[in-house]
């Protein structure tokens, strides 16, 4: 069987751009994801948590996510973007109708001697569900939405030295979402980043994780030269048509002050949506669900 596992998407994040449509930016993620699926064809998806920006995203954003996955096994971990701060429903208990989901605070099996954890409200919440998962589980892979083990206070989900010395001893490889920048720790805790770069102190090589390959470059083509899809520099090169560019504040200043709203889907264009959605598959319930 071949599982991969996809870090932090973001869909629904807006960006502020000096030159170019934004759009382009955020429509990355899924584009990627998109090109991932068709390469791999994977048996099972994992995706790392924070598949959205936030809890309550809009329903073209949990659309299009669907329409990229509904053909594939997918088990989602709940990501701290992806859980409410207060006890109501969010988006995940809407996809837990058509797609496997771990819950916060939860653990799951989700194939045979392999596990997921979600993000946890406390940190000894956390530790707790890890080191318990690590003793018992006969497999090598836990799947993650985690902290760096150089942070460590009561919010963060931190994966502690002593929890890595704990995997370490087992040959259990900790994969794990929630941290943009890519980092191994002590060839046990690894980091796979964010899908792509979403600020420029974000670049920087991002991988997704392949039980066949592991550990796989994404060509996220997000970078300062202009040869890049989307540019993130210090330095103004000028308008590149379309293309993204974002000119680091303090650099240069622009009539907008580099502020760009999210132009969402109108009401006038909800009947072709509705459309779509049924020629794509989705049932009248699923898409009632987000459009009241």
């Amino acid at each position: 069987m071949k599982l991969i596992a996809i870090p932090d998407l973001h869909i629904g994040k807006t960006f502020n751009v000096t030159y170019g449509d934004p759009a382009i930016w955020e429509a990355r993620s899924l584009k990627l994801v998109k090109n991932i699926l068709k390469r791999e064809q994977p048996d099972k998806v994992v995706f790392l948590g924070d598949i959205f920006n936030t809890s309550s995203p809009s329903f073209h954003h949990i659309f299009k996510f669907m329409l990229e996955v509904k053909n594939y096994d997918v088990t989602v971990i709940s990501g701290n973007h992806d859980i409410p701060k207060t006890k109501k429903k969010s988006v995940m208990d809407y996809l837990a109708k058509y797609v496997d989901v771990i819950f916060n605070n939860d653990m799951d099996e989700i194939s045979p001697d392999i596990y997921a954890i979600a993000w946890c409200d406390t940190q000894s919440r956390f530790v707790a569900k890890l080191k318990a998962t690590i003793e018992h589980t006969k497999g090598n892979i836990i799947f993650l939405h985690a902290a760096y083990n150089n942070w460590d206070n009561e919010m963060d989900n931190v994966v502690t030295d002593e929890l890595i010395k704990m995997a370490k001893e087992k040959d259990i490889k900790l994969i794990s979402g929630h941290e943009h920048v890519h980092n191994i720790k002590k060839d046990t805790l690894y980091h796979l980043g964010s899908i792509s770069p979403m600020n420029i102190g974000e670049l920087g090589p991002k991988y997704y994780w392949s039980s066949v390959d592991g550990l796989v470059k994404i060509n996220h083509k997000v970078g300062k030269g202009l040869s890049n899809d989307i540019i993130l520099t210090n330095e103004d090169p000028g308008p590149q048509g379309t293309k993204p560019v974002y000119v680091k504040a303090g650099a240069i200043k622009i009539e907008t002050d580099l502020v760009m709203e999210k132009r969402e889907l109108t009401i006038d264009i909800l009947d072709d949506f509705v459309t779509k959605a049924l020629s794509d598959g989705f049932d009248k319930e699923f898409i009632d669900e987000f459009i009241k």
